[in-house]
């Protein structure tokens, strides 16, 4: 488990949060987007960029966000990702786009300035080329997706952007709510369609339900009309604005809940209860189903539906299925793959210098480096030395020194011959096993063809039992070869220019 760094305070890395929300689209990426900033602002600096927030949505941003970068309002183009890579972004820094505008080509051009890419998606509508993708919907497969090979899949509810005292929630004991039988009913901070007021109507009607309580956003245009029809029907209570805190004890407080198959209904699931969804866009279709499939949800089908034999019983074992599905721990999970992504993000290359010759020996020597090399035997400190004076003299055998937040972390080095660079590559120890191999080679051969443009193509020998290594090159894009006469027993990766 990677630690966060000790001078945290000092020097963060950043995030930039990219999200568009308002009364007419909808809030829900903006409040998730902002779900996983307020797990992540302890340890990284957080900013976020938005075209022309409404008000109290700009409150929202700046009670989390380090920063507030407000863009015109515009179909998402070349220009923006123009705008924020020559502005905005540095190579190392990490960006999360939420959003459907943000397609394949947005993408390439986010990553075209060195940034590592994270997207928030529901829908698997284009290909992606984003470093790691975020999908809580259950039910989504790999197969799902079309990804570059380096792409990290965060599938299902274990990574649930869920604000924390919904988290904390989901790690506490839940009760049947003592009194009287309470139902909330939430269509989502926006609520374009007016769903709202539909199902409160149909909702009146139920006196098997005494108190019903309604939740509207910020954003929610509909107000008018809603506070009309609710004069004088005392057993319907209107919430407006609620924060996560308050809209947790809210939660808490209802037996059954009826919402849009969204953001909120993970919520309430977190809570635990007899939840009921209803699908009121498009991109709710697969968490829709997710969720009445596995029984955390059940489908909303007129207000009878929601008569049940036994409150008790069934809010019981709904609870008991919810819990199943969140833990309360899809945060630390999710600051785990950040801090792996900040990392490769943070990865820099410079030319080796004679200074270097201990810390490439020691490398060099390490066990696990000798058993996947080709001569397993120990190098001796002399030979090293000859060797080493030898290719920082030799322009046809460059070697970089990889560092990872400023400290040494890798070497990766070519050998020029015939035409093609052969390409070989360690990490350190203490960098192992968290996700480098392929950036470090993305990165190598990158700095590679600016140093040497008129080369078409490496390769790279990996012994066939090197796992981490040939999974290295498989992620950084390069193909299997013809095998190398000299080493026929292992696998040649080769990768054009």
């Amino acid at each position: 488990m990677l630690k966060p760094n000790k001078d945290i305070n000092l020097i963060k890395p950043s995030i930039l949060f990219r999200a568009d929300g308002n009364s007419r689209i909808g809030l829900g990426h903006v409040v998730r987007s902002l779900a996983l900033a307020q797990m992540l602002q302890e340890e990284f600096h957080c900013v976020f960029a938005i075209q022309e927030p409404e008000e109290s949505l700009e409150r929202q941003l700046r009670e989390v966000c380090d920063e507030v970068i407000y863009l015109p309002e515009r179909e998402v183009s070349g220009q923006e990702t123009e705008y924020l890579a020559a502005q905005v972004l540095r190579p190392t820094d990490v960006v999360v786009l939420d959003g459907y505008r943000f397609d394949t080509a947005y993408q390439q051009r986010i990553k075209a300035k060195g940034c590592v890419l994270v997207c928030i998606d529901d829908i698997h509508a284009y290909a992606f080329v984003a470093d790691a993708v975020i999908n809580f919907a259950g039910g989504i497969t790999k197969e799902t997706y079309k990804t570059a090979p380096y792409t990290k899949l965060l599938l299902g509810p274990q990574y649930a952007l869920l604000r924390p005292p919904f988290l904390k929630a989901a790690r506490q004991e839940r009760t049947l709510p003592q009194g009287e039988l309470r139902l909330l009913l939430n269509l989502g901070g926006a609520d374009p369609e007016n769903h709202t007021l539909r199902l409160a109507k149909e909702l009146s009607e139920l006196e098997s339900i005494p108190a019903v309580e309604i939740v509207v956003g910020g954003a929610y245009k509909h107000l008018p009309e809603l506070q009309d029809w609710l004069r004088g029907k005392k057993h319907l209570r209107l919430h407006r604005n609620l924060g996560a805190g308050a809209m947790c004890r809210l939660m808490h407080s209802c037996a059954l809940s009826l919402t849009s198959a969204s953001g909120v209904a993970y919520e309430y699931a977190a809570v635990g209860g007899l939840l009921f969804v209803l699908q009121t866009a498009d991109n709710q279709a697969g968490l829709y189903s997710f969720l009445t499939s596995t029984g955390l949800a059940r489908k909303y089908e007129g207000p009878q539906s929601m008569v049940l034999a036994s409150i008790a019983t069934d809010f019981r074992q709904q609870v008991q299925v919810q819990r199943q599905n969140f833990d309360g721990s899809s945060d630390e999970r999710l600051r785990e793959e950040f801090r792996r992504l900040s990392l490769a993000a943070s990865l820099t290359l410079r030319n080796a210098t004679a200074e270097d010759v201990l810390l490439v020996y020691g490398w060099n020597n390490d066990p696990e480096v000798r058993r996947h090399s080709f001569n397993p035997e120990p190098i001796p400190l002399a030979n090293h030395q000859a060797w080493f004076k030898a290719r920082l003299t030799d322009k046809n055998t460059p070697i970089y020194i990889v560092e990872a937040a400023g400290e040494p972390a890798a070497q990766i080095r070519f050998t020029l011959s015939d035409g093609k660079a052969t390409i070989g590559y360690l990490i350190a120890r203490e960098f192992r096993g968290v996700g480098l191999g392929h950036v470090v080679l993305q990165k190598g051969v990158e700095r590679f063809k600016k140093d040497y443009p008129g080369e078409s193509m490496v390769e790279g020998l990996v012994q066939r039992d090197n796992a981490a290594s040939v999974r290295a090159f498989e992620k950084a894009g390069f193909t299997y070869g013809e095998p190398n006469p000299a080493h026929p027993e292992a696998f040649r990766f080769v990768l054009g220019l």
